[in-house]
């Protein structure tokens, strides 16, 4: 390969004798400025199964994905694309953002154009021949300006035009290859080396910007009739096109709705329909058109064009049946070159690739997405005076109240130096209660200065408080009355005003007696409907309709694959049962768990919980939610994503006492939240209460620790990630196709409306009663029973829905099914036995035992014996025993426990009342029951005479603690009883 970077290397003469790899390197080198990529040879040699099945334009199509972000002028990048493979066609990317632009020049009529644009004075450049018989031109521009695509094709129908190549484009460079076998190659003399790159001039590109949106440069004063009898139009230099489209109807609804949403679509028709668009132009919509499901629209807009043949036919026919096993989304606005704001304009939000951050939005989102309502804006103070009630009129930069003399004059009482009107009236509706907003904008009078739209609750409209929000300028005259006349004023214009409502909450709610699903870019599927969520959930944002939905469910099943399947069923059963809350709700089967997925610190927990949180939004970077978060706003955020799941990151070990305390605190509000679906009561200053605000959704705990009480354990359902467990290579895959999994969801979705607004006959309860009783008979714990039970019906529904749009096989179907019941039945056994271990019997035996074994506490024989028991007797005296009893002291013993827990920071969850009946429901103390006015009851501390003293002890069976014992105490403390003569019993006075 060539390292030199001599200025000679770069001549048209040496560049033309290279292969494009080494012409790649020599440019490289010389640091000229342009950015390369590799591009496929016309032969497809060298390249991957998947692009040589899919390559529509061999020889002109980049062999890397993301080539705008990835094209590069690094030397290491350069030889690890060409090094093995020299010969792979050159490309260079082209626009504002790197400074460079290229003329695209084809047949008599594209010279003809290319002189009149420059007015017969082209700047000597960097020029080259392509094997067409075409030529191109390549300038410098100001960088980060933005320039885009415009084309102007002889009429006829033959391949003749003059195209400007510009942002979100590149070109093909000398010496590659064309697919006719000849060569593009530097005119002589115009190489990088022979000539300075030339600035386009100013007036060339003022004309540019001039007809930004047009279609070509020149329009015609008559219209000509197209294909099939169509009207179209030419432009002709100088006069701007009207902003509508050509066309008054197209044959196509789709392309039609499409070409009236969206500029650039319009403008492709219009090229098209004026001779034909660029191949490369042509290839952007079809492809887009047909991606997204729209052939017919595809092949519609083809037909516009005289150039269109049966090859073109074909083409579109080979797209569509590549459709089905090609992971290729339709064309992006960028590439078309919108940018990120001209997308939110358009669109109404924005959403960005998760890895290079470049907006994902398509048009084809437009030929479902609602209407966008743009509320017409007042530009200047006199307009906001047209929209008040006539009480009120401007005059010398003030807002005046108007009183009419009786001989007809007019006076003017000044009230304010603004004018202000209600633009919107919000209802916004949350879930649990309606509050409406008004939406307020002004101008200042005098400096015309724009009061940007502030929003505030009706309920504080009147105190006029609300104004410092615009700061100090807005400003009320003093006196009695002023500040209720300028509210009046500003209330005056609420007739104009737009009323619309709002939701404020994710998931499933009915509208016009249906059932529709929530997420923050409206209702998936149905337009009209606005969703306006708090800043941390606004990624919570479903595609409106996926535009593969057997390739989405394939990739969200392959997540199976990332991690132990004892991690990831448990994860796509609670991804796929999350959308059935609402359904479960109404048939008393909610679920009442969450899942909790621990772990070592570098285990991935976070990694993997966001990549499956994917299938609900842009979700990937920050988590929804965490430990380091108020109690108040979790359970606000578990309320409004209703049927989605809440990610709640990070509960983990800590060395401030404090902070582990909050934590576990937070922990247990959301583990009983979830657990038992209630939110905590509030009462407002007048002492009304609150609304309510439980959990609606699911939710997913990543923590590197357990907590503890049987109750709290009981309510979670664990999955642990060893070390190791995650499969980088395939976590790394899985991110970067992230996109696929709101897909994935979108589909199921759609797929669940269907099912919730038709007659309701879904087996359900006939499903969770099955696998509840089935779980039963191995003994696992209620809860867990359920919560294995309501996993299984999610990933059930998944499976349903991935193979009806035929992402998987009836048979792997079941062989999952069949996997994940025994791996749910595991992990809720091993979870149950935590729970009996963490339960408060079970901790108070297991601490008694061993305060009994370290002699911290002892008990005397009830008893004296022959037996002299040497252990040490510096511990509390809590009771006695005999063979079959201890008779504690309870409240002593109870205290005891306490103190002990105390010292590790803990406390004992429940009351000693409370203890003492578990613990004889469980059979381990000796009670005693009596009949009293008709009715059994019990006692569980039963009187027992000591040493002459009738008292109350609790009496706890010997051998319950005696197994504990004999398990805690070291064998060093085991001491043998020693047997005295009745000689050494005198002596000892017993």
């Amino acid at each position: 390969m060539i390292r030199s970077t001599e200025p000679n290397l770069l001549t048209a003469n040496a560049l033309n004798t290279m292969t494009p790899g080494e012409a790649a390197e020599a440019m490289a080198s010389a640091k000229v400025g342009p950015k390369y990529l590799p591009v496929c040879p016309p032969d497809h040699q060298h390249v991957s199964k998947q692009h040589a099945a899919t390559c529509m334009r061999p020889g002109k199509a980049p062999t890397i994905g993301n080539w705008r972000e990835k094209a590069s002028d690094d030397l290491t990048i350069l030889q690890k694309w060409f090094g093995r493979h020299p010969n792979r066609n050159l490309g260079m990317t082209l626009g504002g953002e790197v400074g460079i632009v290229g003329f695209d020049v084809d047949g008599e009529y594209g010279k003809v154009r290319m002189e009149e644009l420059f007015d017969g004075n082209i700047p000597e450049t960097w020029q080259f021949s392509t094997p067409g018989d075409g030529m191109r031109f390549l300038f410098s521009v100001p960088k980060d300006q933005r320039i885009r695509k415009l084309t102007d094709a002889l009429p006829s129908g033959e391949h003749q035009e003059l195209a400007l190549l510009a942002d979100g484009q590149m070109t093909v460079l000398p010496p590659s290859l064309h697919g006719n076998g000849g060569q593009y190659r530097w005119m002589p003399g115009k190489g990088p080396g022979d000539v300075p790159l030339a600035a386009l001039p100013e007036e060339v590109l003022t004309t540019m910007r001039t007809h930004i949106t047009s279609s070509s440069f020149h329009k015609t004063q008559n219209a000509n009739i197209g294909p099939a009898g169509r009207k179209t139009v030419r432009l002709r230099r100088g006069n701007r096109p009207h902003s509508s489209a050509s066309f008054t109807t197209l044959p196509d609804p789709d392309l039609q709705k499409l070409a009236e949403k969206c500029h650039q679509v319009q403008q492709a028709v219009d090229e098209q329909a004026c001779g034909g668009c660029h191949e490369e132009r042509w290839h952007m919509i079809t492809s887009m058109l047909v991606k997204a499901g729209y052939p017919s629209a595809a092949l519609a807009f083809s037909e516009l064009s005289e150039k269109h043949d049966n090859r073109s036919e074909i083409r579109i026919q080979d797209m569509d049946k590549e459709r089905e096993v090609t992971n290729y989304g339709p064309t992006r606005c960028v590439t078309l070159g919108c940018n990120a704001e001209q997308i939110a304009s358009c669109q109404g939000s924005v959403r960005k690739n998760q890895r290079t951050k470049t907006p994902s939005n398509t048009p084809v989102t437009l030929l479902s997405v609602r209407a966008i309502t743009v509320a017409e804006e007042p530009t200047s103070s006199a307009n906001y005076a047209n929209l008040i009630d006539n009480k009120y009129a401007l005059n010398n930069d003030n807002l005046c109240a108007v009183r009419v003399n009786g001989d007809g004059s007019v006076d003017f009482k000044p009230l304010a130096n603004f004018v202000a009107r209600i633009a919107k009236s919000v209802m916004r509706d949350d879930g649990a209660e309606r509050t409406t907003m008004y939406e307020i904008d002004g101008v200042i009078i005098s400096s015309g200065k724009k009061l940007s739209p502030v929003r505030i609750p009706a309920s504080e409209f009147e105190n006029m408080k609300w104004l410092s929000m615009w700061g100090p300028e807005p400003n009320i005259l003093p006196g009695n009355n002023i500040r209720d006349s300028v509210r009046h004023a500003i209330q005056s214009t609420a007739p104009r005003a737009e009323n619309k409502q709002v939701f404020a909450h994710l998931g499933w709610i009915k509208i016009d007696s249906k059932w529709k699903y929530l997420h923050a870019g409206g209702a998936i599927g149905h337009s009209g409907i606005e969703v306006e969520l708090e800043p941390r959930l606004t990624n919570y944002l479903l595609p409106e309709t996926p535009f593969n939905p057997q390739q989405a469910m394939i990739a969200s099943i392959k997540l199976l694959d990332i991690a132990p399947r004892s991690v990831t069923l448990v994860l796509w059963s609670l991804i796929f049962l999350t959308p059935l809350c609402e359904i479960l709700r109404q048939v008393n089967l909610e679920p009442k768990f969450l899942v909790w997925l621990h772990g070592y610190t570098g285990s991935r927990k976070t990694s993997i919980a966001k990549l499956f949180l994917c299938h609900f939004g842009n979700l990937l970077e920050h988590p929804t939610a965490s430990f380091k978060d108020t109690a108040n706003s979790v359970e606000k955020r578990g309320f409004d994503t209703k049927d989605s799941l809440l990610l709640i990151d990070d509960y983990h070990p800590t060395s401030s006492p404090q902070e582990g305390k909050k934590m576990e605190q937070l922990a247990q509000q959301v583990l009983r939240g979830y657990g038992d679906r209630v939110g905590r009561g509030r009462m407002k200053q007048d002492t009304s209460l609150r609304p309510d605000y439980p959990p609606r959704g699911m939710a997913i705990i990543t923590a590197e620790d357990m907590l503890g009480g049987a109750s709290s354990v009981a309510r979670l359902f664990p999955a642990e990630l060893g070390p190791d467990d995650v499969n980088l290579k395939r976590l790394t895959r899985a991110q970067q196709k992230s996109e696929k999994l709101s897909e994935a969801m979108a589909g199921y979705i759609m797929w669940l409306e269907k099912m919730m607004n038709s007659p309701r006959d879904h087996n359900l309860k006939d499903m969770f009663v099955q696998k509840r009783n089935s779980a039963s008979n191995q003994g696992v714990h209620g809860r867990l029973v359920e919560a294995s039970g309501l996993l299984h019906i999610g990933l059930h529904f998944g499976l349903e829905y991935a193979e009806s749009v035929g992402a998987i096989e009836a048979s792997k179907k079941r062989q999952l099914l069949e996997q994940a019941w025994e791996l749910f039945l595991s992990a809720a056994n091993e979870q149950g036995e935590k729970v009996n271990e963490v339960k408060a019997t079970t901790r108070f035996m297991t601490i008694v035992s061993q305060l009994l074994a370290n002699h911290s506490v002892y008990c005397d024989k009830l008893q004296a014996t022959n037996e002299l028991n040497l252990a040490p007797r510096n511990g509390i005296h809590v009771g006695w025993h005999d063979d079959t009893y201890y008779y504690f002291l309870p409240d002593l013993l109870y205290n005891t426990v306490n103190h002990f827990l105390s010292k590790q920071g803990e406390h004992f969850p429940i009351s000693s009342t409370t203890l003492w009946k578990e613990l004889a429901a469980e059979g381990l103390l000796y009670t005693e029951t009596y009949s009293e006015k008709g009715k059994q009851r019990c006692h569980r501390l039963v009187k027992k005479t000591v040493h002459k003293q009738r008292q109350r002890l609790l009496w706890l069976k010997r051998q319950a603690l005696h197994d504990e014992a004999k398990e805690t105490m070291p064998q060093r403390m085991k001491r043998k009883p020693v047997s005295l003569s009745s000689d050494d019993l005198k002596e000892l006075d017993l």
